[in-house]
Formats: structure tokens, sequence, C-alpha cells
């Protein structure tokens, strides 16, 4: 089962709290813009923008500047000494804004930073899924359900939810669909602890749906009776394609909505598959499982780490997906695969601090942050 991790494109090691240390003052500056995206959007003008410090990813102090009315500011007496990062980050109209971590190299004292923000929308016809997937592991008389979700948004606005501002400090956003009786909940991709909520209407997200891809999976479980199930999954949006995967060699899957795609061996399980195209917002699919069986050795605590890339115009998919006991490893000299494994379970460790109260918002935000961008490192390394 997943455990707050997954997919594509996370995160970086967690290192040992440590003493916040100091700033080292210097000659640097950062010479930076903050631009609006939206065509004919509104000012930038007199904008809080916050400036984070970095020693060798620690975090080392913060300071704020103002936008002028072309968009600029500026940071003096930074330190270029050789350890030191800088981030930007700016919360523009309820969305959240924060830029690419620079350093200063050996002949610079002034770096130029642009921020791009965009107008916010309450309206969620500016996002669309391209691509949904639903895997089913089989469990002990239970489902073992991963949910992944590719949410795009191709227009040049935030969508910021509508309603109500929430004990999140912002309003709900995305909905995900959750069956009936569900238990063992857990999220990981673009989903934060922080920023989730659950009620009896489902899962959402709280955190505005900036233009590009948002990546979003989550896990749980749902219990069968007599070797049978009846998976029932609403959309809320539109869906350009819709994959589902169920376990086992003499499983069923079958839809009056879906086509059958076969049976596929992924590293040595067997999996039956469903596809489907165009669904529309509001359209509820349902998927009759049988041949369940009334038992089964899988591990009840597993750890799924799935990357998922789509293939071509025939808008077919492949899955690598690999099972773990959570273990403790070092992470020298490690190989990259498993220093990804290390990566993913130091990152959840992470979600249970921060679910537990031993760690406070502010700071889980900004080293889950810095886990997903050494991940990304290291993925694009690989490629």
């Amino acid at each position: 089962m997943i455990k707050r991790v997954v997919l594509f494109l996370m995160i970086l090691l967690l290192s040992l709290p440590t003493p916040v240390l100091a700033a080292e003052a210097g000659n640097g500056v950062i010479d930076g813009k903050l631009v609006n995206g939206t065509a004919g959007g509104s000012s930038v003008a007199d904008q809080t923008v916050t400036l984070t410090t970095y020693l060798n990813d620690t975090e080392s102090g913060t300071q704020t500047a103002k936008s002028r009315a072309d968009g600029q500011f500026v940071f003096n007496g930074l330190s270029t000494a050789s350890g030191y990062a800088y981030e930007l980050k700016v919360t523009y109209q309820e969305a959240d804004y924060t830029s690419e971590r620079v350093s200063f190299t050996a002949s610079e004292t002034t770096r130029a930073m642009t921020l791009t923000v965009y107008d916010a929308t309450d309206s969620d016809a500016v996002v669309k899924v391209s691509a949904a997937h639903t895997i089913a592991y089989l469990g002990d008389g239970e489902l073992e359900v991963v949910e992944y979700l590719v949410f795009t948004n191709n227009s040049d606005r935030a969508y910021i939810g509508t309603g109500e501002i929430t004990t999140t400090g912002t309003r709900r956003t995305l909905k995900l669909p959750l069956p009936a009786k569900t238990t063992e909940l857990q999220y990981g991709g673009d989903l934060m602890s922080c920023c989730v909520l659950q009620d009896p209407n489902g899962l959402f997200d709280t955190m505005a749906v900036l233009p590009g891809e948002k990546l979003i999976a989550y896990s749980y479980k749902v219990p069968y009776k007599a070797g049978a199930y009846e998976f029932s999954r609403k959309f809320d949006y539109p869906v350009a394609t819709y994959n589902f995967l169920v376990q086992g060699a003499t499983t069923q899957a079958t839809s009056a909505r879906l086509a059958a795609a076969g049976q596929m061996d992924i590293e040595g399980a067997t999996f039956n598959g469903l596809a489907g195209d165009n669904l529309a917002p509001g359209e509820t699919v349902a998927i009759q499982i049988a041949g369940l069986p009334k038992s089964s050795s899988s591990q009840t605590v597993i750890w799924v780490v799935l990357t998922l890339i789509a293939l071509g115009a025939a808008g077919g998919f492949m899955y690598l997906m690999k099972r773990r006991s959570l273990q403790t490893v070092s992470v020298e000299s490690q190989p990259p695969d498993e220093l990804r494994q290390q990566l993913l379970l130091e990152m959840a460790r992470l979600d249970d601090d921060f679910e537990s109260g031993k760690i406070e918002k502010e700071a889980y935000t900004r080293q889950r942050a810095e886990k997903k961008s050494q991940l990304l490192r290291l993925v694009a390394g690989s490629e």
C-alpha cells in the first residue's frame, strides 16, 4: 500500500533536526521581478515577497521585500559563499508560488530571478484530468487500491477553489473520489498532509491548481465478500483516458463503459485491465470484479512505489511497481533505484511527523518541497 509516497518526480533527503544558523552577510544581490502570466492580468505591485536563505540545505533565515509597480524587488547583502542557496515565495490572490532554489557561482555577485504568478479563478472549468489510473491489489478479504490522476490546468489562471476558508487557511479545490467503507487512507504525489481534508462527501485538496500539471496519488482499502466487489467511480472532471487494473490471474473485471484491455504481467504479478476514453464530468463508471480469493497471503503492511509513464498516441501505459517493507537503509554508495526508495521512505516519515504534531506546517511544507526537488534531479539524472 502506498505510504504517502509515490510516483514520478518526488523528494529530497530528510536530515535530523539541526539548529537554525544565522545567515552570513555578503555582497550578493538578488534582482527579482514578479510577472503576471495572465493575459491582461492584475497589478503585481506592493506584493510581499519572502526570501528564504539555506546553508547546506538547512534554513538559516528569511527576509521580505515589497514589489514595485513594475514588479521589481531587490534583496541585498547576501552571502555568495559555497553552500548558500536562496528561494523566493509569494502568496498572490490566495495562491502560493515558490521559485526554484538558486546559488551564486564563484564569479557572481548578482542573480536575476523572475517569479510568475497568475490571476485567480474560482471556476473549476479550467481543471481537467489528462489521465486517471486505478490499480487494485489483492489483500486478505479486501482490495488495496492505488489511485493516480494527472490533473491539468491549461488556462492562464490559478484555480483557488470555492466556498469558505478551511482550517488550512485556503479553500477546497480538487475533489477526489472515495468508495464507501474505505480504510487506511494515505496519499502522495502533490497531495500534502497539511492541505488535505476528508469528510462524508470524499477527499479534498486545498492547494491552488496552478497552470500546468498536478500529480495526485492516494491509496485505501475496501472490503469485499463472496469473492466479488462492485467498484463504482464518479468522475467530477472531464477525463481524457482512464485505466483500471486488478491483480489476479483468475480475477475478472467487466464494465459496460470500459473496454477490456487484456492481461499483463508486471514485476511478476498478473493484472487484468479495462480502459476508456473521454469520460464526462458527473459520469459514474461501475466495474464488476469477480473471482476474488477468499483470502490472500499478501503483506498487509507494504510499500507501493509506482511510476507511471504515458505511452504514445495509442493511449497505452506502463507501470513500474515495487513493494518493499519499511526498513532503514544507509544512503551512502546506494544505487539510484535504492536511493529513490530511501527518499520516499523519508518523505513518509516526514508526513507522519506532521500528522503527529512533531513538526510545524511551515517546516513540513518546506522540507517536503526540498525532497521533491532532489528526487526530480535524481530521476532526471537517470533518464
